[in-house]
């Protein structure tokens, strides 16, 4: 039933009733009425007989009471009239069968506690009557109204009642007439409250009905509209809150269609399940990839479709209801021409518990198997051209230092034994081939040291890096003495796990180059540590040395890169610091320079704090 029927029904509910009630107790109202106007009629013309009805009480005989019953009669009309005692006993009585008789009923009881004249309606021969107790006094009044208006204990104790039947006939016309037009007024004041009532339904559901189409529009996918506010109540605020609901859900709801394209356009398939594997729907992309059109709706299962790589593996459904998702899953995929195909799945549940479903998105692996061979391959070639070049380094290195060495021992004797007989141009020609010699000889013993490095696997282990850097320092004492140089290493250098004498290598060439490339009188390096982030720690070595230009901060890694003539600062051959990086990424690391010309630099080395998970 709608709602606006509902209220007009439960209208009608209150107004029918309070227009029965209203009736039902304006009719007892109007009969009461009528009734103690008759009863007050009677006890007026009793009053005026109260000497009679005295005489008959003292005296007792029936006779002298008919006379004043029929007296009465006359008077009032009364259908039946009779007097009785205090205790009951009817004295005398027009029906003079019930004289000497005792009356006992809640009327006559209750008129002899309150001594008022009583009155109530009751069936006499077929016809309703009022049935009214008069008290009658033992003395005589003042007057008749002295017992309406003060009743008989004004005047002294009852001798009496005086009961009779008093007649409707008159009375009935005059309540018809008042309980019509009683009637027509309630009939009148209905209608009008059933109007009155039905067009504030109306405009109260006004704004239910607006809200009511601005719901159904919101449904569709629709929010773009605002429901008009007609009323400034309880109903209005809720209009305004939807208003508010719809402009945030316009902001940050998308519509199905749109939905839809965004699905069509994935590159990759995607099928909607539901917990049995039924497949509900799936894009074009899927459609394309299997070959299947998925129709209609649950007429095939994914879990046929699927099946593990590895023999004995789980039920990818399986893991899905054991997670709640799956991610990058390896499966083969059965195509609708029958062949197998390699894919990637990932699912995750949609939905609440009882009407969840699977959004399952495929990526077809098969290039990247490709790939992946083609990967391992390269890299197997390229691993094989490393060890190559590494054994042809080492090889070509030490063939070539056997003939360095004869020159350079060689030319040392023919200067040493010979430079007297020598001329001095020769002499000098000499000296410069020794000199290269040398030369020559420290580049294939750095270049020896960068192909160790890669090349070379020590075990590794944990270790002080604080006691590697120490061991490091002594064993450059000859120069630092030489320099007069001071090294602080600080207390606050970690325990690494790390290859030992390839860190031990690292502090040796870096303060090795501080103190190299320093033209202070005292040549200061310090060695620090300290955390970086949860998983780094960050090595310091801080020098005040000649500093390097910020253009050459990354060329100063390079072999054999060298930014001064090989005459000043020792004629290092510019392998120390390549070196370095690559043991520092050879840790899973990296460095990097801070330097200002003049003030000196600072090294930063970072290398991973927990490199036991990475060997």
């Amino acid at each position: 039933m709608k709602l606006y029927l509902k209220i007009v029904a439960f209208i009608l509910f209150l107004t029918g009733s309070a227009f029965l009630i209203n009736m039902h107790f304006s009719g007892l109202a109007v009969s009461e009425a009528m009734s103690a106007q008759i009863a007050d009629s009677a006890a007026m013309v009793a009053a005026d007989q109260a000497l009679s009805f005295q005489k008959a009480f003292v005296s007792g005989k029936e006779l002298d009471g008919i006379k004043a019953l029929h007296t009465f009669a006359q008077k009032t009309g009364a259908v039946y009239s009779g007097l009785v005692t205090a205790d009951g006993t009817v004295i005398a009585h027009t029906n003079v069968a019930l004289t000497g008789t005792k009356m006992k009923d809640q009327l006559l009881i209750k008129a002899a506690k309150t001594s008022v004249p009583l009155f109530r309606r009751v069936l006499h021969g077929g016809d309703e009557v009022v049935d009214t107790i008069i008290p009658v006094p033992a003395g005589l009044p003042a007057s008749a109204e002295d017992i309406l208006f003060q009743g008989a204990d004004a005047v002294g104790k009852s001798a009496g009642f005086l009961r009779a039947g008093l007649p409707l006939t008159t009375a009935r016309k005059a309540e018809r007439a008042i309980l019509y037009k009683l009637l027509v007024l309630a009939l009148l004041i209905s209608a009008a409250a059933i109007v009155l009532s039905a067009i504030f339904s109306s405009v109260i559901l006004r704004q239910v009905y607006l809200l009511r189409e601005g719901i159904r529009k919101a449904r569709a996918g629709n929010y773009d509209f605002l429901v008009p506010v007609i009323s400034r109540d309880e109903l209005g605020e809720v209009t305004e809150s939807f208003n508010k609901l719809n402009r945030g859900l316009s902001e940050t709801t998308v519509s199905k269609e749109y939905l839809d394209s965004v699905l069509e356009s994935m590159p990759d398939p995607l099928i909607i399940t539901d917990e049995a594997g039924k497949i509900l729907k799936s894009n074009r992309a899927a459609e394309d990839f299997s070959g299947y059109d998925f129709l209609p709706p649950g007429s095939m299962n994914l879990k046929e479709l699927l099946e593990p790589q590895t023999e004995g593996a789980a039920e990818p459904f399986a893991l899905l209801s054991w997670g709640g998702h799956i991610k990058e899953l390896d499966l083969w995929f059965k195509s609708k021409d029958g062949k197998r195909l390699p894919v990637m799945l990932s699912a995750a549940f949609i939905g609440g518990v009882g009407s969840r479903q699977v959004v399952s998105l495929l990526k077809d692996t098969t290039r990247h198997k490709e790939s992946e061979a083609k990967m391992a391959q390269y890299l197997k070639e390229v691993e094989t051209v490393n060890d190559e070049l590494d054994s042809f380094a080492h090889t070509v290195s030490h063939d070539l230092k056997e003939p360095l060495r004869g020159i350079e021992m060689f030319s040392g004797m023919l200067l040493s034994d010979y430079s007297a007989k020598l001329e001095p141009q020769a002499a000098d020609y000499i000296a410069r081939v020794v000199k290269a010699s040398g030369r020559m000889r420290r580049l294939i013993d750095d270049l020896l040291s960068y192909a160790r490095v890669a090349r070379v696997r020590n075990p590794y282990e944990y270790a002080s890096t604080a006691a590697l850097a120490r061991e490091a320092v002594a064993g450059l004492s000859v120069m630092l003495e030489e320099r007069k140089a001071v090294v602080k290493v600080s207390d606050g250098l970690p325990e690494l796990f790390c290859d030992p004498v390839k860190i031990r290598q690292l502090f040796q060439n870096l303060v090795s180059n501080a103190v190299k490339y320093n033209d202070k009188p005292v040549p200061e390096v310090e060695i620090s540590a300290e955390k970086f982030g949860e998983y780094y720690w960050k090595f310091l070595v801080k020098d005040n040395g000649i500093g390097i230009p910020s253009q050459y901060f990354e060329e100063v890694f390079k072999i054999f890169k060298r930014l001064h003539s090989r005459q000043e600062y020792g004629g290092g051959t510019g392998a120390g610091l390549a070196i370095v990086k690559k043991i520092a990424e050879e840790h899973g690391g990296k460095i990097w320079i801070e330097s200002e010309e003049g003030k000196g630099s600072v090294f930063y080395t970072l290398i991973p704090a927990d490199l036991s998970k990475r060997t």
